[in-house]
């Protein structure tokens, strides 16, 4: 629906960020997914209803009206999937490259410890690409017209600083999502954004927490991951299905005794140069154990040098999940919510994860969290006792997957706008 500028009428949201749609990966994913909610009517998240995952539900409470949605990213990765296609939403784009010669000497230049990119380098990049961007969002939100009464503006990512310095602008209050270490990378760059909103919205009271150590930020919003396990799992007796055939067929091949641990998408950010030293610290300590590693790419495929582990490839959580005793995930600085964690829950699969930010919310009961410097040690411990213990955490993990329905996210989000535009 790009090109269409009707006069504003309240309330509305304005969302300019680096991209939605197609989605780079879960922060896009998890903001459509939330701007769509909103376009449409709901409840605030007083009068939500009790969600249970994959089970329909009647809202009782009072239903707002649903927002008008502008949404204005780059079209560089290829043009509106079924995300966003035939939604609510009115989104205009730019044909502004998000990587450019600077992110990628970053990446060829990376640190060889952490595989991070540069980070001069890649500063360098963010400071052109916002100008960029905001020179063209200038000129957008200047087009629509009217006053901007009773409009709240949505950012998240690598363009936020340029998005936020618009909003200032046209005296625009907005919100600033966090979702990964960017913001903890180059601080500098980021706090005006940040420090100027009316809120951080974080996925995590423990992230929030970490945002506040850093930034002066006036108020934070909790908003959970939004996921929609309908779409992603179809019903209930589909996850029941796919679990029980997964389990039995370990017990006609003779497996079902041998611990399957997951790793989902590492990186550099989660947990990939810790994995490097845990794997092989787990080979000897506990041969038994066997490492499935999901998608991460190149990072992923570098730990199946291991003799205990495998790289699967990419592969949907549907086919993960199924089958594996527990799942781990480790960040290394930033702990934003990990949507895998909830997504093994509903299938009955406990998590062992490390303690910072949102990670123990995201846990909750359905498995074990500990400090990033735990030795292996300690490591190699939990992930025993876990599995030990994998049918009753994983019940726990399964009651807990609720936390990120993606309508009481949707309700959550839209109470946080309201609080704004209040």
């Amino acid at each position: 629906m790009s090109g269409r500028y009707p006069r504003l009428m309240a309330p509305r949201v304005i969302a300019a960020l680096r991209d939605l749609d197609p989605p780079a990966g879960g922060a896009e994913m998890s903001l459509a997914t939330l701007l769509k909610g909103v376009s449409e009517s709901g409840p605030l998240a007083d009068n939500a209803a009790q969600y249970i995952p994959l089970v329909e539900c009647e809202e009782v409470g009072i239903l707002e009206d649903g927002l008008g949605v502008f949404v204005f990213h780059s079209s560089d990765r290829g043009g509106s999937t079924e995300l966003t296609r035939d939604s609510n939403l009115d989104i205009t784009t730019t044909n502004l490259r998000i990587e450019g010669i600077w992110s990628g000497l970053a990446w060829r230049l990376r640190v060889r410890s952490t595989g991070k990119p540069n980070l001069g380098l890649q500063r360098r990049h963010l400071r052109v690409r916002n100008a960029q961007f905001a020179k063209w969002l200038d000129s957008k939100i200047s087009d629509l017209g009217g006053d901007f009464t009773d409009v709240v503006g949505v950012t998240q990512l690598d363009w936020a600083p340029g998005a936020a310095s618009i909003f200032k602008k046209y005296g625009i209050p907005y919100v600033c999502f966090v979702r990964d270490e960017i913001q903890f990378r180059h601080p500098e760059l980021f706090r005006p954004a940040l420090e100027g909103a009316v809120g951080i919205c974080c996925a995590g009271l423990g992230l929030i927490e970490q945002v506040k150590e850093r930034f002066a930020i006036r108020n934070g919003f909790h908003v959970p991951l939004p996921v929609d396990y309908e779409k992603t799992f179809g019903s209930l007796e589909f996850v029941e299905f796919k679990r029980r055939n997964a389990m039995e067929e370990r017990v006609v091949t003779g497996d079902v005794n041998i611990p399957r641990i997951a790793i989902v998408n590492p990186s550099p950010e989660k947990g990939l140069a810790f994995y490097h030293r845990l794997l092989p610290f787990l080979e000897i300590s506990w041969p038994e154990a066997h490492i499935e590693v999901y998608g991460g790419g190149a990072h992923g495929e570098s730990l199946q040098k291991y003799g205990n582990t495998e790289w699967m490839g990419f592969v949907p959580p549907a086919e993960i999940f199924d089958h594996v005793d527990v799942h781990l995930l480790v960040f290394e600085s930033t702990g934003s919510w990990g949507r895998v964690t909830n997504e093994g829950g509903l299938f009955g699969v406990p998590t062992v994860c490390v303690d910072l930010g949102a990670q123990p919310e995201a846990v909750g009961n359905g498995g074990v969290t500990l400090p990033y410097e735990s030795t292996l040690d300690e490591w190699c411990a939990a992930l025993k006792d876990v599995y030990s213990r994998r049918k009753e955490l994983g019940g726990l993990a399964k009651v807990h997957a609720g936390v990120i329905d993606h309508r009481r996210s949707i309700s959550m989000f839209r109470s946080a706008l309201h609080e704004v535009l209040k």
